[in-house]
């Protein structure tokens, strides 16, 4: 709107001014990758044993980590690439970090990933012979299936995984169960997670500002200002209070339960019934929850285009796509029709439209931005509270879960069609899935 107000209904001279902008950002995004390159993160790796080995008694000092194994142990290997390789080592130990050491009782064994060379230099002569003892590779493996490997950051949207680049680039201690004992260690600076952060705020205006140059002809339908000029009842602004808890709850039950994510629409049909029950006796007014009739055919080339972008952002370019068989094919529509849509039409579609009438097109925005930074915390701290003290969890609770509700509100705003964001929201789940790197 205020860019409208400096160049008044040239929408070239607009155009100018936000290329212009979006040129700098760039500029400055590509400076500060170049600068630290490890600030995108990386798509994680895919953990296998491939590998289950005794080692002899074994001690050995790699950065602020002491490991003692006096009676040694076993060896397992879980992902190898050129530089790196993961490894979870099993057996009674003590280990000392920062001063503190970690007993027998309360570990049991430790997970790192390490460059080659410095694993060599810390394994020295130290032989390890394969294991065949068939019910001892049967407990292993039942370990390694509760580890986490290099903690996954946005998982359930656009996995990233961020480790340092030399030595020991990430480490955390196991519980007898193969759990994540705190904290997790990496070697990765401040100045490199600022810079993350940095990165990916950039990335979010960058879209939000290319939304804007593919609608800059964009005029609010009547409707819309009518809605602007009618406040919702008391009853909608409470019912948003109710119904915030009742949207973390759907996504945090299934985690807990260790059911898939698709079990969450359960969640959201309750809300959903209860929006048309309350409208029914005269409780909310105005409630089409973005399916209005006459906007359902704007939107779907800019939620494209805007996935795109988002993808890209993350990844950089696939060099190609892992579709075999039906299955994935046919995720897509399931993902829309239980997770996108539903969350689409409460989110955008309800409450950001409440909050909207009340507030102010900006202001309810806002709002809506900071109540989805707020799910998806209680989401991080309910199902993971471990990864608190792993300083990229505050990446995805700061940047990018509050980063994706701005996009897909302004989206919202400017299309006026929740089919379009919730195929945004759709393809963002989706498309990592597919897509090879």
């Amino acid at each position: 709107m205020r860019l409208k107000k400096i160049a008044g209904r040239n929408y070239f001279i607009a155009l100018l001014i936000l290329l212009v902008v979006i040129s700098l950002l760039v500029i400055t995004l590509f400076v500060v990758n170049s600068i630290l390159p490890n600030a995108l993160g990386n798509e994680p790796y895919k953990y296998e044993i491939s590998s289950i080995s005794y080692f002899e008694p074994w001690y050995f000092e790699a950065e602020d980590l002491e490991a003692n194994f006096p009676r040694g142990g076993i060896i397992l290997n879980i992902n190898e690439t050129d530089r790196f390789k993961t490894v979870i080592l099993m057996g009674e130990g003590n280990f000392t970090k920062d001063g503190r050491t970690y007993a027998n009782e309360e570990t049991s064994g430790l997970l790192m990933m390490i460059e080659h060379d410095l694993f060599d230099q810390i394994r020295g002569s130290n032989i390890f012979m394969p294991i065949e003892d068939q019910s001892l590779l049967f407990l292993v493996s039942f370990v390694f299936k509760n580890t986490s490997g290099v903690p996954n950051i946005w998982k359930d949207r656009i996995p990233l995984a961020f480790h340092g680049r030399e030595g020991l680039t990430f480490y955390y201690l196991l519980d007898p169960e193969g759990k994540p004992i705190l904290p997790p260690t990496t070697n990765l600076t401040l100045v490199e997670l600022y810079g993350t952060f940095l990165i990916y705020l950039l990335f979010i205006l960058i879209t939000i500002l290319t939304i804007m140059i593919f609608t800059l002809d964009h005029r609010y339908s009547r409707y819309w200002y009518h809605l602007a000029g009618t406040p919702p009842s008391r009853f909608a602004l409470f019912s948003i209070i109710v119904i915030i808890p009742l949207l973390a709850l759907s996504d945090i039950v299934p985690v807990l339960l260790e059911q898939s994510s698709l079990f969450a629409f359960s969640g959201y049909g309750l809300i959903l019934i209860c929006l048309v029950i309350a409208e029914k006796y005269g409780k909310i007014d105005y409630l089409d929850l973005g399916l209005r009739r006459d906007r359902l055919r704007y939107g779907y080339g800019l939620a494209l285009a805007t996935t795109a972008i988002i993808i890209i952002s993350a990844y950089g370019l696939p060099t190609g796509f892992a579709v075999s068989g039906m299955e994935p094919l046919i995720s897509l529509p399931v993902i829309f029709l239980l997770i996108g849509l539903p969350r689409e039409m409460i989110w955008r579609g309800y409450i950001q439209a409440v909050l909207t009438r009340r507030l102010g097109i900006n202001q309810g925005l806002l709002a809506m931005v900071l109540l989805a930074s707020l799910v998806r915390f209680t989401y991080l701290v309910t199902t993971e509270p471990w990864m608190l003290t792993y300083p990229y969890t505050y990446l995805e609770a700061l940047i990018l879960a509050p980063g994706l509700a701005a996009i897909l509100g302004y989206l919202y705003l400017r299309t006026e069609n929740i089919l379009a964001c919730a195929l945004l929201h759709s393809l963002i789940i989706w498309l990592p899935t597919i897509i090879i790197y």
